[in-house]
């Protein structure tokens, strides 16, 4: 019996300390751990850091950014983000509520909610956030701009903030049923095509007009200061 425990306590020892040792797991810095058990997630989030999980089950750690992503339609073309965390696309085709037709670019940038990352995990997956938001946003972007009320000339001015927090309070609604929460959204590029050189033009003229009145003030001025100075120099 003394050999018998002299030899089962070393082993137990070493088994014990192999399953404590695999018991801890370590989340990297901005990255979020969703924990699955036996393939499945389960609702345990895990923050970076070290945590202790007991390894009787046969379990693993699906990791996703913590960090805010952002996705970038519009504008030249970024280098490849190798992290994933910023993606980009083309610029969308909308039509406003006023039936103009306009090519929009936006800037969204978003994060991952804690509540909502086992359904994340289960509808798109590590690989799948891109698309997602993708589709989220596209959808969002052009309901909120083909809004009845929404028009040419919201998207000058005073109006173009107000219909920028109304394009985000719509983006934030989308995102939020898929697993996402909106940090920002902003109203970058936005061509209107022939509609665009329309209103250019409406703008130049009134400009031109103005320049015109300024130069004929000026010119009526001069004439009325050469009148007087003939006057003058006329003899007595």
């Amino acid at each position: 019996w003394i050999i018998l425990v002299v030899l089962l306590v070393p082993a137990v020892g070493i088994l014990a300390w192999v399953v404590l040792s695999e018991s801890f797991l370590r989340i990297p810095s901005g990255r979020l751990g969703l924990l699955l058990v036996r393939g499945r997630p389960t609702d345990t989030v895990l923050s970076p850091g070290l945590h202790f999980v007991p390894a009787l089950r046969r379990r693993t750690v699906v990791t996703y950014p913590s960090t805010e992503l952002s996705y970038r339609v519009g504008g030249d073309p970024e280098p490849v983000d190798q992290a994933g965390l910023d993606s980009c696309g083309p610029a969308i085709e909308v039509y406003l509520g006023d039936r103009t037709r306009a090519v929009v670019g936006y800037t969204v940038r978003y994060r991952l909610r804690l509540e909502g990352l086992r359904d994340v995990h289960l509808r798109f997956g590590p690989g799948g956030i891109g698309a997602a938001v993708r589709d989220c946003c596209h959808a969002g972007v052009t309901a909120a701009l083909g809004a009845e009320q929404v028009g040419v000339d919201d998207l000058f001015g005073p109006a173009r903030e107000a219909l920028q927090r109304g394009v985000g309070e719509q983006l934030t609604a989308e995102l939020a049923e898929t697993g996402f929460e909106l940090a920002s959204f902003q109203l970058r590029s936005v061509d209107l095509g022939r509609t665009g050189d329309a209103v250019q033009a409406v703008v130049r003229a009134r400009h031109e007009l103005a320049a015109e009145n300024a130069a004929a003030q000026t010119r009526i001025a001069q004439l009325s200061n050469d009148q007087d100075l003939v006057a003058q120099a006329a003899p007595a």
